[in-house]
Formats: C-alpha cells, sequence, structure tokens
C-alpha cells in the first residue's frame, strides 16, 4: 500500500495564516487542538526560490524551507513531517520548529519519528489508538490528495450546516 503525506501540523489559527498567505487549501481539524495543512510539492516548492538538496535523508525538507519553518515558528510550534512508503517499504521523517528554530529533529527512519514529534507537542496515546499518529487522526488518508479531498467535503458540509 502507499502512504504519500506531506504536511504541517500546529494550531489551527497558524496554519490558517500560513494558507492565506501562500493562497493554499485551508488546514484540516485533527484531533485535540491541532491542525493538519496538507503540503503538495507545489506548495512545498513555492517556499524556496530555487531548486535545492533535501537535508537530512527528507525528500522535501531543505535548508531554506528549515528557514521558512524556524521563521514561522516564532508565531507558535509547527511540526513538518513527511512520509513515503509503497508495499511496507520506506520511510517517514519529521521536525518541530519552535520559537525560531528548530525543536527537534530533523529525524527521518523506516518508523517513529512522527510519533516522537508529536510526543514532544504534547500529544499522549488515547487509546483504542495505538500510537500518536493515530491519536491525532493522521491515519485516516493516505495521500496528500485525500487529504484534500477530505478537506474540502468537510469545508463543504460545514458550509451546509450554517445555512
Amino acid at each position: 500500500m502507499t502512504h504519500i503525506v506531506r504536511g504541517l501540523i500546529a494550531d489551527s489559527q497558524l496554519l490558517r495564516s500560513v494558507a492565506q498567505v501562500h493562497s493554499f487549501h485551508g488546514p484540516i481539524s485533527l484531533a485535540g487542538d491541532l491542525a493538519l495543512l496538507p503540503l503538495r510539492d507545489e506548495d512545498i516548492q513555492s517556499f524556496s526560490v530555487a531548486p535545492r538538496e533535501p537535508v537530512h535523508d527528507f525528500e522535501c525538507l531543505t535548508a531554506e524551507f528549515v528557514e521558512v519553518l524556524c521563521a514561522l515558528s516564532r508565531a507558535g510550534s509547527v511540526l513538518y513531517f513527511e512520509t513515503e512508503y509503497f508495499g511496507g517499504a520506506g520511510s517517514q521523517g519529521a521536525a518541530v520548529f519552535r520559537d525560531g528554530s528548530i525543536a527537534f529533529g530533523p529525524e527521518s527512519a523506516d518508523i517513529g519519528p512522527i510519533n516522537k514529534a508529536l510526543a514532544f507537542l504534547g500529544v499522549c496515546v488515547a487509546p483504542p489508538a495505538r500510537d500518536q499518529f493515530e491519536t491525532v487522526g493522521l491515519h485516516r488518508h493516505r495521500t496528500v490528495e485525500a487529504w484534500l479531498k477530505y478537506g474540502s467535503l468537510a469545508a463543504h458540509q460545514m458550509e451546509l450546516a450554517r445555512g
């Protein structure tokens, strides 16, 4: 099975401001006070002036993107994560930015960095979830496109509910 997701996790207000500034789709609510801003490749590329080499075995986290996330974290903690699995093989990575600097990571491995980063943000496993990833709801969709489709549907349902 494929699992390819990249995004930012933070307070929904912070992610809403990022989405507005960069003309991205809106953030999607996760469990607790967290939200997800799924990032397509072109979204991530919009943060860079020129193509750069990724850092720490990541696919999309470049030194320039790290600088952007450090600056953004002055307004609140921000977790960047990426997953890329196909048929059970692959890797994931995560980093947490806080107060203008890197507070956790960047760490990449076959398994674990996203849970560690979520725990760093204070997410505790809430049974029946098996880990922090499942606790916040990141297991619900396996691609950025599926998250975006879900986010669009949720936004549409909220509009209908408002009347």
